[in-house]
Formats: structure tokens, sequence, C-alpha cells
């Protein structure tokens, strides 16, 4: 799932362990460079570029490419970044198969942050061909596709990652929309209900049971649903989209 910022990055393990062994000539001055470079992007990300592109000027390698794809999207400058994480794939020393699909999957999330949305789908495709059956990378695909509006693609492919992981709610949801965005309202509350069923607080998930009641004509349970957004997750995007909908009812009842 993405979320704009650095949670969608993870170094590979066996590069962490060698930019760990790699101590000397690396500007952080510390024995686990990629690490201390990390904590520099959250302290200061302009400085963290410019460190870790002597560190990378100086034998730090993939480890210190990815730690400047971290800054970059830090910086703002996501598509530069994915354009680094497709490079990084493609390099002789990426790692193994799941390694390099990590990294293709990684600049498909950095393409989404740049609203390139071919682009993040070719990563996604690209990183697929690799690991055929990597449920989130599916759901990362079909998020693409649902901002292309091509329902049904992004339906087959969440259908693709329900069929490997069935456990999180955010795909039903997303799946949920692609169906009723093709008048499947049926599929659209089953998958509701299934999201639901395994997280009865998720948030995403109680804005549209909270927009069904509504429709039905149960002020009163669509509000209590819209609360417990509210409650549970105040600055998230569906507390945005919540809080119209309280203002839409209060309306409504005046």
């Amino acid at each position: 799932m993405l979320r704009p910022g650095l949670a969608l990055i993870a170094l590979p393990m066996f590069w962490a362990a060698a930019a760990s062994a790699a101590t000397n000539d690396n500007p952080f001055g510390a024995a686990e460079p990629y690490q201390a470079c990390v904590a520099a992007v959250d302290a200061n990300a302009s400085d963290a570029f410019e460190m870790a592109s002597i560190w990378r000027d100086h034998g730090g390698g993939p480890s210190a490419e990815h730690c400047i794809a971290l800054a970059l999207i830090a910086l703002d400058e996501p598509g530069e970044a994915a354009s680094r994480l497709e490079v990084l794939a493609r390099r002789m020393d990426a790692g193994a198969a799941t390694d390099r699909a990590r990294l293709l999957a990684q600049s498909g999330n950095a393409w989404l942050l740049a609203s390139e949305l071919q682009n993040a789908e070719a990563a996604f495709s690209a990183a697929l061909k690799l690991t055929p059956n990597d449920a989130e990378i599916w759901t990362d695909r079909a998020r693409t596709r649902v901002a292309r509006q091509d329902w049904a693609n992004a339906e087959t492919d969440l259908n693709s990652a329900l069929s490997y992981d069935k456990t999180h709610p955010a795909a039903y949801v997303l799946r949920a929309g692609a169906r009723q965005a093709q008048g499947n309202q049926a599929g659209y509350k089953t998958d509701i209900d299934a999201a639901l069923a395994l997280d009865p607080t998720f948030p995403d998930a109680l804005v549209e049971r909270g927009a069904m009641k509504m429709d039905a004509g149960d002020a009163a349970g669509a509000r209590a649903d819209f609360l417990q957004v509210l409650l549970r997750a105040p600055d998230s995007p569906a507390a945005d989209t919540v809080r119209k909908r309280i203002e839409t009812l209060e309306v409504h009842d005046r």
C-alpha cells in the first residue's frame, strides 16, 4: 500500500549486510552506514542526499544509491527516485528475482507519487513477471489501474491479489470501489462486508458502509460509522471524507 514518504522503500537484506560490512570511506562515520543514511534522510533530506552521493562515489554501491532514492522522495522528487530505482533493479548486483521485484515495486510506488501512471503500471508489471505470487504487487498495480479508471483490469488484479492473500481489508475495499464503478452493487457490498469482517474498525470500509447506510436513509447508522472513522483515524483521508458527509447529514437534519 502506498503512503507518500519513506515507508514504501526497504533495502534488500543482502545489501544492508554488505553496507554494514563496508565501514570504510563513508561520510556518516558509522559502522552501519545505510541505517545512518536513512536516519539522516529523516533529519535533513538535503544533507542526506549530499552525504549519500559522497558515499556512492567512495564505493557505497547499491546501498548508497538506494539511500539517494530515499532522499529524493523526501525532497519531493519521486520521478527521479523512480528512475534510479529502476536502474538499481537492472544492476548485476541487484540480487535474486525477489529483490529485483521489490526494487521495481518501489519504483512503481515512486512513479505513483509522481502521478506517472503509465510508468507505474509498467514497473509493477515488470515486478509481477519476476514474482507472480506477490499479493502486494498485484494490489499496487490495481491501485494504478484504479487511478486510470481501468476498473475491469483493476478488479482482475485484485482477484489475483486476494487469491494469494485474503488477510488485507484494503484489498477488499479497493475491489469494492472497482466493482461499484462497473455497476456491481452486490459485489461492492460483499467486499465491504468482507473488509469489516477482517477488521471492524477499518476506516475506509467504515466510510463505505456509512455511505450505504446514508443512501438507505439510515442517518443514525451512517453517523455512527462516520464518527468511528474520526475516532480511529482523525488525520486520515477517510476522516476528511466523512467530515464532508457529516456536514451533509447535518444539513439534511435541519
